[in-house]
C-alpha cells in the first residue's frame, strides 16, 4: 500500500530529499554527511488505518529496512514522531516539504535491527495506542497531523544518527474513542480534474510515414499495471457512483490521444528498427478502447497539444500557442469525446500575449491553473482584446500529490511520502481533508499533477476516501461542468504584463522561431492538387507539433530535452525538403551547339503541388538564361530544358539546384558534367573580330611595303 524511499546514492541526487530538523544524536566531523542519505532504504509498505476516527484504537505501520550501504549498520531503532494538528496553509506547506517540527508526541524508539550487512533487508512494525496508553499517542482534537517515521543507527564510522525518515499526515476524522464527530462547517462544492497525460516520446510522426518513439514507455503506461492503465480504470471504478462520477472532469492531453492512435497502426522505436511492436500496438488499441468508454457523456476538458508551454509560445511565435490550444478536434475525431466548449486545462498562470493566444483558438475558460497557497474564488483576467475566466485548482493540494518537493538538506535524512507516487495520495487525501474543513465555501478544484504515477489500488482507495467525505458532509462533490460554467464573482484583474519565458529559454524560442519560419515558407509555395487531396498543412502539422514538444511542461531537465526535440522537428523538416529533387544524371551531357539548353529532370515526391525555381550556378564558360518557375504535380517528375549559352568548347561542371519562389533551398544541388564542341554566338563574334583586326593588320603591312617599293624605284 505504502512505498517510502530514502538514500538513493551520489547518482541519483534528485531523489535525495530533506526532513525535519531534529539533530542527529551523536555527531562525528569527519563522517561526510552524504553517508547518511545512502545508508538507508525505507519502505512503508501499510499503514493502518490510515483515516483516524472515533472508532480507532491502534495506529499499525509496517515497514522495510534496506542497507544500501558498503559497510554493515549496526543498533538500528526506530520510533513515531506526532507534530501538532495543522492550522494554516503555510504550515500545512511547511509540512509538505519536509520542514515541519515534529515533537508533539513522541513513541520510545525501539531496537528493529541489532546489525543489518550490506544488501540485506529488515522488517518490523511499529504501534502506537490512540487512546492514551503507554507509549502512544494522543490527538486532542480532530485535524490533520503530520506523522513522522524516524530509524536511526550506527554507521561504520562510529556515528550515530538518523539514517533514514518518511513524512505522512494523518487526517483525523474524530478524536478516537470520543463522541461524535466534529462539527463541520458548510462543505465547499468540490470537483476533480483527472489527468490523462503523458511525457511525448514521438521523434517522428509524418502524414504518410511510420510512427518513431523514442522508447517503449508509452505501452508499458497502458498495459495492466501501468500507470496511464490504471488512471483510466481507477476512474471507471467508480462510474456506479455518479455523485462523485460527475464530478469528475478528464484532462486529456490530444498529443497522447495522437499518439496512441498512431501507434496502432505499428511503430518503432528509435535505434531499434527490427524490434516487434505488436504488442504495443495491442496495448494501445485495448487502451484507446478503455478511454472512449470511460469519457462517453463524460466532462472533458482537453489540456495544450503536448502540455505545450503556452506563455513560452506565445512570445515568439503566436501562431504555435494558439496551435497548442486548438488541438481538441483529436479528442472528438479518436476517442469521441465532447470537450467542455472554450475550455482549456492550463498548468500555470499565462502572460496577456498568451492570453491573446488561446483567445485566437478560441479558449476563454482556462482551468486548473494552482491558486498559490489560499483558496480562490474563480476570476475574470482581462488583456485589451480578450476575456478569460480562470477556475483554479488548489495549490497545496495539488503539492502534495506532487513528487521532489522536500527540501534538499540531506543531513536530516527524510523524505516525504509524496515523493514516493504509490503513497502521494495518503498526504493528498490529508491535504483536501485539510482544505475541505479550512477554506470556507469556495469552490474546491482538485487537480492532482498531469504525470501522476500512482498505482491502481492506491488511486481507488483516494477517490473512496473523496466519497467518504462527502458522505460525511466535508465536502459536497458537483458536476464538474457546472463548478467550471458557474459565472465568476466580480473579481476581475488585468493579465499579467510582459512575457513569463524563463531566460534560459530564450535560446530554444529563437530556434523554434527559425524553423517554423521555414515551415511558413514551404507552405506559401504549397498548394493542395485536385488528385490527392492532401491539404499543405497537414502535411507540415507534424513538423510544428513537434515544435509544441519542444516546449512541453512534461520535460525534466528542458534545456537539453528540448533542443533535442527541436532537433526531431527540424529533421522532419529536412526530409519534407528532400523529397524535391534533381535527378542526377548518369553521364557527361554533350552540347550540340552553343545555345543548347541543358536537360534537367525534377521530381515531387510529396503529396501536394509545389511551385519550384530552378537555377544554374555561375560557372567559367557558361552563361544560363532565367527560368520560370515551374510547377510539379504530386509524386511526379518533371523534364526541363534549361537554356543556357556555351561561352567556350571544352568540358566544365555546373551545380543545378532548385528552390521556392521565396528562395528556400530544396533537397541537394546537383552537379552536372558537361561537354561544348561548338562556339557560342559571342565566341563567333570575338573570333570575326579578331580575325578582322587580322585582316586589316596583314593589309596595313603590305599597303606599307607597297609603298615603301614604289619609292625606290622613283
Amino acid at each position: 500500500m505504502i512505498r517510502t524511499a530514502l538514500a538513493f546514492g551520489a547518482v541519483a541526487l534528485l531523489f535525495v530529499f530533506a526532513g525535519m530538523a531534529a539533530p542527529p544524536m551523536r555527531a562525528t566531523a569527519a563522517q561526510p554527511t552524504t553517508d547518511l542519505a545512502t545508508a538507508l532504504e525505507l519502505d512503508v509498505t501499510s499503514m493502518s488505518p490510515r483515516v483516524i476516527d472515533k472508532r480507532s484504537r491502534t495506529l499499525t505501520v509496517s515497514v522495510s529496512l534496506t542497507n544500501t550501504s558498503a559497510h554493515p549498520i549496526t543498533n538500528l531503532a526506530a520510533r513515531l514522531h506526532l507534530s501538532s494538528p495543522v492550522t494554516s496553509n503555510a504550515m500545512l506547506k511547511q509540512t509538505l516539504t519536509a520542514g515541519a517540527p515534529m515533537d508533539y508526541e513522541l513513541t520510545p524508539f525501539r531496537t528493529v535491527a541489532e546489525r543489518l550487512p550490506p544488501g540485506k533487508r529488515a522488517t518490523f512494525t511499529l504501534t502506537a495506542d490512540l487512546r492514551g496508553g503507554e507509549g502512544g499517542l494522543l490527538f486532542p482534537e480532530a485535524g490533520t497531523y503530520p506523522l513522522l517515521i524516524n530509524v536511526n543507527g550506527t554507521l561504520a564510522g562510529g556515528l550515530e544518527a538518523r539514517l533514514a525518515a518518511s513524512h505522512l499526515m494523518l487526517p483525523v476524522i474524530s478524536v478516537p474513542g470520543s463522541g461524535d464527530k466534529a462539527e463541520r462547517n458548510t462543505p465547499p462544492p468540490t470537483s476533480i480534474l483527472w489527468p490523462l497525460t503523458a511525457r511525448p516520446r514521438v521523434i517522428a510522426n509524418p502524414l504518410q510515414g511510420r510512427l518513431v518513439l523514442a522508447d517503449d514507455e508509452l505501452a508499458e503506461a497502458m498495459l495492466p499495471g501501468g500507470r496511464l492503465y490504471a488512471l483510466v480504470q481507477a476512474a471507471e471504478s467508480v462510474r456506479d457512483d455518479e455523485q462523485l462520477f460527475s464530478s469528475m472532469c478528464f484532462a486529456i492531453d490530444p498529443e497522447l490521444i495522437e499518439t496512441a492512435q498512431a501507434m496502432t497502426q505499428g511503430y518503432r522505436v528509435q535505434g531499434a528498427p527490427d524490434r516487434d511492436t505488436r504488442d504495443g500496438s495491442a496495448a494501445a488499441e485495448s487502451w484507446l478502447t478503455d478511454v472512449r468508454a470511460l469519457v462517453e457523456d463524460a466532462c472533458v476538458v482537453p489540456t495544450p497539444y503536448a502540455r505545450a508551454d503556452i506563455s513560452l509560445l506565445a512570445g515568439s511565435t503566436p501562431q504555435l500557442a494558439t496551435l497548442a490550444a486548438s488541438r481538441d478536434d483529436v479528442l472528438t475525431e479518436v476517442v469521441g469525446a465532447r470537450p467542455l466548449d472554450g475550455a482549456l486545462a492550463v498548468e500555470g498562470e499565462l502572460s496577456e500575449q498568451a492570453l491573446d493566444a488561446v483567445g485566437e483558438a478560441g479558449k476563454n475558460l482556462l482551468i486548473g491553473g494552482r491558486s498559490g497557497d489560499h483558496p480562490v474564488e474563480p476570476t475574470t483576467i482581462t488583456t485589451d482584446d480578450t476575456e478569460h475566466t480562470v477556475v483554479p485548482s488548489n495549490g497545496l493540494v495539488t503539492l502534495s500529490l506532487t513528487r521532489d518537493v522536500a527540501r534538499n538538506n540531506s543531513t536530516t535524512n527524510a523524505t516525504l511520502a509524496s515523493d514516493q507516487g504509490d503513497i502521494a495520495t495518503q498526504n493528498g487525501f490529508a491535504s483536501i481533508d485539510f482544505r475541505a474543513r479550512n477554506g470556507g465555501t469556495s469552490p474546491l478544484l482538485i487537480a492532482p499533477p498531469r504525470q501522476w504515477a500512482v498505482p491502481y489500488h492506491e488511486l481507488v482507495w483516494f477517490l473512496q476516501g473523496i466519497d467518504e467525505l462527502a458522505s460525511a458532509g466535508t465536502l459536497l462533490p458537483v458536476p464538474a461542468s457546472d463548478l467550471f460554467t458557474a459565472s465568476a464573482t466580480s473579481a476581475r484583474r488585468p493579465a499579467q504584463q510582459g512575457s513569463l519565458t524563463p531566460e534560459p529559454s530564450r535560446t530554444i524560442t529563437d530556434e523554434i522561431a527559425q524553423v517554423d519560419a521555414t515551415v511558413a515558407e514551404l507552405s506559401k509555395a504549397m498548394s493542395e492538387a485536385s488528385t490527392l487531396k492532401v491539404d499543405p498543412a497537414d502535411l507540415l502539422l507534424p513538423v510544428r507539433e513537434g515544435l509544441l514538444r519542444a516546449t512541453s511542461n512534461a520535460l525534466p531537465h528542458r534545456p537539453v530535452l528540448a533542443q533535442l526535440a527541436v532537433a526531431d522537428a527540424r529533421f522532419q523538416l529536412y526530409d519534407l525538403l528532400d523529397d524535391v529533387s534533381i535527378t542526377e544524371p548518369d553521364r557527361t551531357i554533350s552540347l550540340a551547339s552553343g545555345s543548347s539548353p541543358i536537360p534537367v529532370s525534377i521530381r515531387n515526391d510529396l503529396p501536394v503541388e509545389i511551385t519550384v525555381r530552378v537555377m544554374l550556378s555561375s560557372t567559367s564558360g557558361l552563361r544560363p538564361d532565367d527560368i520560370s518557375a515551374q510547377k510539379l504535380a504530386p509524386e511526379s517528375s518533371l523534364n526541363l530544358r534549361v537554356p543556357a549559352e556555351a561561352l567556350r568548347a571544352g568540358r566544365f561542371t555546373v551545380d543545378v539546384s532548385l528552390s521556392t519562389p521565396g528562395g528556400l533551398a530544396l533537397g541537394s544541388p546537383t552537379r552536372f558534367q558537361l561537354a561544348s564542341t561548338e562556339y557560342g554566338v559571342f565566341t563567333v563574334i570575338v573570333t570575326a573580330a579578331a580575325g578582322g583586326v587580322l585582316l586589316l593588320l596583314a593589309g596595313r603591312r603590305i599597303h606599307r611595303r607597297i609603298r615603301s617599293n614604289g619609292a625606290g624605284h622613283g
